[in-house]
C-alpha cells in the first residue's frame, strides 16, 4: 500500500494539521496554508493541484458537490474527499472523529475508485454524497 497524504483544506484551518504533525499518524499531513495556497484561491484551482498529487481531501466545506467548477476538478482527478463534521467543534473532537473513523476511511480509500465524496457525521456514520 502506498503512503497516504491527507490534505486539509482552508476550512479546517491550520491548527488541526499542525497538531497532527506533532504525533505519529498513519498518513502524511498537508494543508492549505502549508502548501502556500492563497486564502482566497478558488476551490477548483487548488483541487486541480491536490488532485494531480492524488492526495485525499478533508474539509468542513460540504458544498463542492453543488459547485460545477469544483466538481469538474474532483471528477477530472478522481479525487477522494471526506466532509468532516464539526466545523464549530473543538480541535480535540475533530481529531477524535478522524481517528475514530480511520479504519472506515482507509477501507473506502483502498477499496473504492475515485472520484467520491463521503460525509462523516457527528454520529460517526459515513454516507456517500458522490
Amino acid at each position: 500500500m502506498e503512503s497516504l497524504t491527507l490534505y486539509f483544506d482552508r476550512c479546517i484551518g491550520k491548527r488541526v494539521p499542525e497538531a497532527l504533525l506533532k504525533i505519529t499518524c498513519p498518513f502524511q499531513v498537508k494543508w492549505h496554508d502549508g502548501e502556500g495556497f492563497k486564502p482566497d484561491l478558488e476551490d477548483d484551482k487548488w483541487l486541480d493541484e491536490v488532485g494531480a498529487k492524488r492526495w485525499i481531501v478533508i474539509s468542513h466545506d460540504a458544498k463542492w458537490h453543488r459547485e460545477p467548477p469544483a466538481m469538474e476538478a474532483i471528477r477530472q482527478h478522481k479525487i477522494k474527499c471526506f466532509y468532516l463534521h464539526g466545523a464549530n467543534s473543538q480541535m480535540f473532537f475533530k481529531i477524535g472523529s478522524l481517528a475514530h473513523n480511520w479504519r472506515k476511511v482507509t477501507h473506502l480509500i483502498n477499496s473504492e475508485r475515485g472520484p467520491f465524496i463521503y460525509r462523516i457525521s457527528a454520529k460517526n456514520r459515513l454516507s456517500r454524497i458522490l
